[in-house]
């Protein structure tokens, strides 16, 4: 009788220490698992949620230009130096105005092409640049702002057309229309029925070369981090080795000096593998 209770005493004592070892186990267990599947997940994949946080090696864009002168578009192919630098080219062809430049219209012929009096050339600015992009503030959550300053240094080629207007002879009325380089000398505003198309002068191009620098600020909120959308504003210097003549009654400048607003689409992706160590 004393063996029997003794036993049933063990038994319940088994019984009992194993129930605290299982709700220890519950308790404690879960949590400690999860914390370990958080710790395997990389930062990346916690903003974006893409299962694989691989080594971005390259990246490429296209984007339009507007300009304190002007508007353009240009291309971008960059590589990633660590994990916060990209360096690479960048190339871009803009049109640029000058500042004191008006259109104005024939006023007895409504239907002529309204020109600007006293242009001589349309410039155009065909920059080909080394850039460098650091990261300054990384985004953390998936729809955050990425936030990166460039520099841009390189050679600027200036281009510029000569201006082809329709002139009428012999005066108002005009009896017949001539498509003539404008010349202010010649030309007034008597005499110009309107601009010529704008073909008239791509066989007379002029190149002027120099140098180019810009700065700017870009901000990237694409919610892919393969796919990006980048709004970029900043400033752009061009320095050309003669003076850039745009209109007739004004100096010409050798120094272009320009606040830039760029949008982009582009991409980036990884050269190397899926086993490469996430950054």
């Amino acid at each position: 009788m004393q063996r029997s209770s003794t036993s049933w005493l063990v038994l319940w004592d088994a019984v009992r220490w194993g129930a605290v070892a299982l709700g220890l186990m519950c308790a404690f267990g879960g949590p400690l698992h999860a914390q370990s599947q958080a710790a395997s997940s990389t930062g990346f994949d916690a903003v974006y949620g893409e299962g694989v946080d691989l080594v971005l090696t390259d990246a490429a864009r296209f984007h339009v230009t507007l300009h304190s002168q002007g508007a353009g578009f240009g291309v971008q192919r960059g590589k990633f130096d660590g994990a916060f630098t990209q360096k690479g080219w960048h190339g871009e062809l803009v049109f640029v105005r000058h500042p004191k430049e008006e259109k104005t219209r024939n006023p007895v012929y409504e239907e002529s092409l309204p020109y600007v009096y006293g242009k001589v050339n349309a410039h155009h600015a065909l920059r080909i640049q080394r850039f460098k992009t650091e990261t300054l503030s990384e985004k953390y959550r998936r729809n955050g702002v990425t936030v990166a300053r460039t520099r841009q240094v390189g050679a600027v080629v200036g281009i510029s057309k000569p201006v082809y207007l329709e002139i009428g002879y012999p005066e108002i009325p005009y009896t017949s229309l001539e498509v003539e380089r404008y010349d202010p000398e010649v030309h007034f505003s008597d005499r110009i029925y309107g601009r010529a198309p704008w073909v008239n002068g791509l066989e007379s191009l002029g190149f002027n070369p120099g140098l180019s620098w810009g700065e700017a600020m870009s901000f990237e909120f694409h919610d892919s981090r393969t796919t990006t959308r980048t709004l970029e504003a900043g400033v752009q210097l061009d320095a050309y080795v003669f003076p850039a003549e745009i209109l007739a009654f004004v100096d010409a400048s050798r120094v272009h000096f320009t606040f830039v607003l760029r949008y982009a689409w582009g991409a980036q992706w990884s050269s190397k593998g899926l086993g490469d160590v996430a950054r």
